[in-house]
């Protein structure tokens, strides 16, 4: 039988880990859905959606009504998506407009930028593997 989401978090909050890996199976199809429907790109969904579960790891704690949980993860999801969608409209930017000392000191905070972003985005991945596989040596015990 599935746990629904109040159990899974009160499992969680009293430190078992792998309810929190049940938790991102139970919606891991529904955050990338949504991403995707937002951003339209499945592969910044994808990233989206780890970022989403990382923030849900991270603040699950703060949840006040456990009850509440789908609609709670919805609005991280959107949250999400409308902070991808406004750095990526940050970065459009007239070039005739920039000095030539402002476009390569630009171009090289972008640079500098994508490195750590891509640095955490591997960060990220190492986390939600770590917990997927947990996942599953819990699947393989049973």
């Amino acid at each position: 039988m599935e746990k629904d989401d109040f159990q899974l978090i009160q499992q969680i909050l009293a430190g078992d880990e792998s309810a929190f890996g049940d938790l991102v199976q139970k919606h891991q199809k529904s955050v990338p859905a949504v991403a995707w429907r937002e951003i339209g790109d499945f592969h910044f969904a994808e990233e989206i959606t780890q970022d989403v579960f990382l923030q849900v790891y991270k603040k699950i704690p703060t949840l006040k009504d456990p009850n509440l949980f789908a609609g709670w993860l919805y609005v991280i999801t959107k949250r999400q998506c409308i902070a991808w969608k406004r750095k990526k409209k940050q970065s459009i930017q007239s070039l005739e407009t920039m000095s030539q000392e402002t476009l390569e000191a630009s171009v090289y905070a972008s640079y500098i930028s994508e490195v750590r972003e891509d640095a955490a985005v591997e960060c990220r991945r190492e986390i939600v593997q770590k917990l997927l596989e947990k996942l599953l040596e819990i699947e393989r015990r049973s």
